[in-house]
């Protein structure tokens, strides 16, 4: 392979791999922007002494009730995106660490009757099993869970798609780095979808009206004796 094409594709992994950061930041900032509104909400509404500010013991208690009152839909396109940006960078690291020193801990190549056994394969089943369970299952509560295996699965399997593509094992070489633009590629198509579908329910007239809604039930929730709203946020003062 030419010194030209060498640098072309190491460039071209480069520019897919920015956009696919930019994009995802600008989903995760977005979520954790609309998670912390619906968090702030009891306190806002709620009958305390904060004024609305939030001290910084606080924030966890905070992004998590926003988060607890989050649509299914939009908390299943953050674990999906999350887990997926996450897994890839896990499974490459362990893969370089077991590439250079023969494994990370116990962790090793799976061997199974003299084969090696891809992670692909795994990625594959675990694809499966919680994509067609989402499909299956008739509440649809469960999805925003079960969006996170399958983001999981998802990534193992996209980490080795030039060897799905290749019918080798180019996972070191130059044809490898196909699986890396692939799953960069995909980063970034998820980060803009998950980012469009939320400024499209932004602009639906009963988004804010929801967000009163929560609002309301977190202070009726504050006013029942033992609520955990009340305990999370600290406004039992």
């Amino acid at each position: 392979m030419s010194t030209r094409r060498l640098n072309r594709i190491a460039w071209g992994t480069k520019a897919l791999g920015g956009l696919s950061v930019g994009t995802v930041g600008v989903l995760l900032g977005a979520e954790t922007v609309r998670v912390w509104r619906l968090g702030k909400m009891p306190v806002i509404y709620g009958e305390d002494d904060t004024d609305g500010r939030i001290p910084l013991r606080r924030v966890p208690a905070v992004l998590y009730e926003g988060y607890k009152v989050s649509s299914t839909r939009e908390n299943a396109i953050l674990n999906m995106v999350a887990s997926f940006v996450t897994t890839f960078a896990i499974t490459r690291g362990i893969t370089h660490a077991i590439r250079a020193r023969g494994g990370l801990g116990p962790i090793r190549n799976l061997v199974a009757g003299g084969r090696h056994i891809h992670h692909l394969v795994p990625g594959t089943v675990l694809s499966l099993l919680s994509g067609g369970s989402a499909i299956s299952l008739s509440r649809d509560s469960r999805n925003r869970w079960l969006a996170i295996p399958f983001g999981i699965g998802s990534a193992l399997v996209l980490d080795e798609a030039a060897l799905l593509l290749s019918l080798d094992d180019v996972y070191w070489s130059e044809e490898g780095k196909l699986s890396v633009q692939i799953a960069f590629a995909t980063m970034g198509l998820l980060g803009a979808i998950g980012y469009a579908i939320q400024v499209h329910r932004r602009g639906e007239p009963g988004t804010e009206f929801d967000w009163r809604a929560a609002a309301k039930a977190f202070q009726d929730l504050q006013l029942t004796p033992g609520s955990t709203s009340r305990s999370l946020l600290g406004v039992d003062r």
